[in-house]
């Protein structure tokens, strides 16, 4: 008797185990709406061909995508001041000329990077039925376009996400 309930038991157990949700292609996906950012990751969906349907019924999709952007704008480049010895004294040897002028160049691309601003941006997918995060991703940019970037890259890594889930196991 005991062999029997152990052996039912058994057969049981793989649909006792829930199985995680699959994200795959041609799943339907809704995109919460975040300040308008949504309608730069659904446009980065479609131009960097990314394998899933988006849909403006959130009833009728698989997954949701939600999403959070934090951008700052630019500021005023600060004023870098080089203190360096000159050459020409003789105090200096010439070997920190070459570190002074990398170390300016580097400045120069920090205030740069500060003049254009940056945006930050994360979005998860979420199965819609078991609220289970499928996928999630963070990027930033310190580009022109910064929220068309982040949206760009967050759909790329999403393509390759499921590129790579959907590849066979060697």
């Amino acid at each position: 008797m005991n062999r029997v309930a152990v052996i039912a038991l058994l057969a049981l157990c793989p649909f006792a185990v829930a199985q995680a949700p699959q994200l795959h292609s041609g799943s339907t996906v809704f995109i919460e709406p975040m300040d308008g950012y949504e309608t730069y990751l659904a446009a980065a969906i479609m131009k960097k061909h990314v394998p899933v349907i988006v849909v403006t019924d959130k009833e009728k999709a698989d997954f949701v995508i939600t999403s959070t952007v934090s951008h700052k704008e630019n500021s005023q480049p600060g004023v870098v001041i080089n203190n360096r010895v000159s050459a020409n004294t003789g105090s200096n040897n010439g070997n920190n000329d070459a570190w002074n002028k990398g170390w300016d160049s580097g400045s120069g691309y920090a205030a740069q990077r500060a003049a254009l601003g940056h945006t930050i941006a994360s979005i998860s997918v979420v199965d819609a039925k078991t609220s289970q995060i499928v996928f999630a991703h963070s990027a930033g940019s310190f580009h022109a376009n910064q929220v068309q970037k982040t949206a760009e890259d967050c759909a790329k890594r999403l393509k390759d996400f499921i590129d790579k889930s959907e590849k066979p196991k060697k």
